[in-house]
């Protein structure tokens, strides 16, 4: 086959489809598996037979050039979304759930969804004084939603994605990229799921709950630790509370700055003050044989890196994942 530069002197219809090479920034540096150069080599090698079917695999660059039929069977609607490459997507509106955080629901084409698995993220991609910066997140929107999904972002003061963030406005068109995630949940393989999780960390683990209470035939029990400074900060609290109607799902707010009787407490509401440590951990454990417990893991860097340490300490005999 001839060369790549071959091609793009030669053939200007098969080069005008080549996959676009990423840029450095493309990649989140999380180790997402595949990564986005990996997907982007594949789909260089795919790139390249298709030129050698439409130039019948001899003389690129004098034979003719002939479109392949477009398989119609293989498009769907389902595609919103791709590992390989940003999709502009529109913002539909934003609603305020706290002093620092919101809502972001994004519009998608016709009746498509983005075919998540539960506890996957996607990676946003923004542009800040002319430097291209990606972040990990997860939506908080039922999976399998068709034509929008619904992300929950706390926008700090000096943050840099957060910088971009705070421009948007309703219609902007903002880039988008995955699905991504290693965690893998299979119905009853655990009889515990215990969740530490703090802040927006809560966006993984809310999938992981509905995913959970609205299949009949997951009798899996969920227990949420969800460690917040104050009341005011507890995010998707309604929601939460909604899904403790399930039988199998509760759910207990730690406040590491609040104290009893200064905040309102709703009906079957249960709070600790503090922040969620090594005891606390060690009680949850108690109710169930480690081994058939998993603990799942979602907050700041400090937060999730106190947990582990928690439970290297108690010498867990159990599994964790940490999203």
């Amino acid at each position: 086959m001839s060369s790549d530069s071959e091609l793009a002197i030669e053939c200007e219809t098969c080069n005008a489809k080549k996959p676009t090479e990423p840029l450095a920034s493309d990649c989140c540096g999380t180790g997402c598996n595949p990564c986005v150069f990996d997907l982007y080599e594949k789909e260089l090698g795919s790139w390249r037979e298709a030129c050698e079917r439409c130039h019948d695999g001899v003389g690129l660059g004098t034979s003719e050039h002939h479109e392949p039929a477009r398989n119609i069977q293989n498009l769907s609607v389902d595609d919103a979304l791709s590992p390989n490459e940003y999709r502009s997507l529109k913002l539909g509106n934003i609603t305020r759930v706290s002093h620092d955080s919101a809502v972001y629901s994004f519009n998608l084409l016709g009746n498509s969804r983005l075919n998540l698995g539960v506890g996957q993220h996607m990676i946003l991609r923004g542009s800040v004084n002319s430097k291209m910066i990606t972040r990990q997140y997860t939506p908080i929107s039922p999976s399998g939603s068709r034509g929008h999904f619904v992300v929950l972002i706390k926008v700090y003061e000096n943050g840099a994605m957060s910088q971009y963030i705070k421009q948007w406005t309703e219609g902007d068109e903002v880039s988008w990229r995955g699905p991504f995630g290693s965690f893998s949940y299979q119905p009853n393989k655990n009889r515990r799921i215990v969740m530490l999780a703090a802040g927006t960390g809560i966006a993984p683990m809310l999938q992981v709950i509905r995913h959970i209470v609205t299949n009949d035939d997951d009798e899996t029990f969920v227990r949420l630790l969800f460690a917040n400074r104050t009341y005011e900060d507890i995010l998707l609290r309604e929601t939460l509370n909604e899904l403790t109607a399930y039988w199998n799902f509760t759910v207990l707010y730690a406040l590491s700055q609040g104290q009893s009787g200064q905040h309102p407490q709703g009906y079957g509401e249960n709070f600790h003050y503090g922040r969620i440590d090594q005891d606390m951990i060690a009680e949850e454990l108690k109710t169930t044989p480690e081994q058939d417990t998993l603990l799942l893991i979602c907050g700041t860097k400090s937060f999730d890196k106190d947990m582990i340490k928690f439970l290297n300490k108690l010498d867990f005999k159990g599994q964790y994942f940490k999203f």
